[in-house]
């Protein structure tokens, strides 16, 4: 395993520069201030489903633009009696928020569930905003020569409101509120963690959103999208760069005080492993992550899934 250790090594020891622009914080600290200051008019309610111990609510909240986001909030029945951990759960891409039965091993566990649908890919959110451009193969680089006009933007607002759900829900903790996600979600996740503190732990399995100069150049995932929108209007690429540098997790990571557990693949051409220890080398706070030596973009299935449980479990001390 010599070579593989090799390669672990020199990813372990790579040092991105980070191409934040010099408004970055103060673009950031406005949009928290719109997240958190616009009313979530959270609207739907319990329904009937065949987990009856669980309270299933098929609800909507307003996107900062307006647009009805469509989610999950599940509590256990622990949750009549005291406050609840609450995990809070982003999508792949093109999935969906899905069904209540993919999260019951959390609400086993005691914790409470929050999960939207990202706009416009596999489930029933779609988006009051319009967008710049075109994108062929598929969202990410819908408006993407302005930061505020990013699909991006519109995304990861909406999912710093999903967290601001779980936050005002009655019988959940605020104070033990966990992000999770796989691609990106588990890009979403470390976003997630970098900009609410009020994170407290962060589960991001091969994360996407990491390194984005390197995944354009490479055409790796969703990134092979911008790289062809680029292709097309190679005299936008400085603006591009620019609005994809407050969106990438080298330059959000530093931000993450939390616990960060991490994975990756390490045949991974999706995600690849140097782009996302390239953002996993920049977060100072506690942290884990485990390289599978010969997966792809699938990382560590079942086998990582158990080793997140455990590390949620002894985290949260449930």
């Amino acid at each position: 395993m010599s070579l593989i250790d090799d390669q672990i090594k020199q990813f372990e020891a790579l040092d991105v520069p980070q191409t934040k622009q010099p408004d970055f914080d103060a673009f950031w600290a406005d949009t928290l201030a719109a997240v958190n200051g616009k009313p979530l008019d959270v609207q739907g309610g319990r329904i009937d489903y065949p987990i009856s111990r669980l309270d299933v609510r098929d609800i909507t909240y307003s996107g900062l633009d307006g647009t009805r986001v469509k989610a999950w909030l599940i509590l256990p029945p622990e949750a009549k009696t005291r406050n609840v951990p609450c995990i809070a759960a982003y999508h792949g891409a093109s999935g969906s928020r899905g069904t209540p039965a993919w999260f019951t091993q959390y609400t086993s566990m005691g914790c409470a569930v929050v999960t939207m649908d990202f706009r416009m890919q596999g489930g029933l959110t779609g988006s009051d905003t319009g967008f710049l451009g075109s994108s062929k193969l598929g969202w990410t680089a819908l408006g993407v020569t302005d930061k505020r006009t990013s699909y991006y933007y519109h995304v990861l607002t909406d999912g710093l409101r999903l967290l601001r759900v779980a936050k005002e829900t009655q019988g959940i903790d605020p104070k033990r509120i966990a992000v999770e996600g796989g691609s990106q979600g588990g890009g979403t996740a470390l976003t997630m963690a970098a900009l609410d503190t009020d994170v407290a732990l962060c589960l991001a399995d091969v994360p996407s959103s990491c390194w984005f100069e390197k995944r354009l150049l490479d055409r790796t995932g969703g990134a092979a999208d911008i790289a062809n929108f680029i292709r097309i209007h190679p005299e936008l690429v400085d603006d591009v760069m620019k609005t994809l540098s407050y969106f990438d997790n080298i330059n959000l990571a530093p931000r993450i005080t939390c616990p960060v557990f991490v994975s990756c693949g390490m045949k991974d051409n999706v995600c690849p492993p140097e782009c996302v220890y390239a953002a996993y080398n920049k977060i100072t706070s506690e942290k884990r992550i485990v390289p599978y030596p010969y997966a792809e973009h699938s990382g560590g299935e079942w086998r990582q899934q158990d080793k997140k449980l455990a590390y949620l479990r002894d985290k949260f001390a449930l």
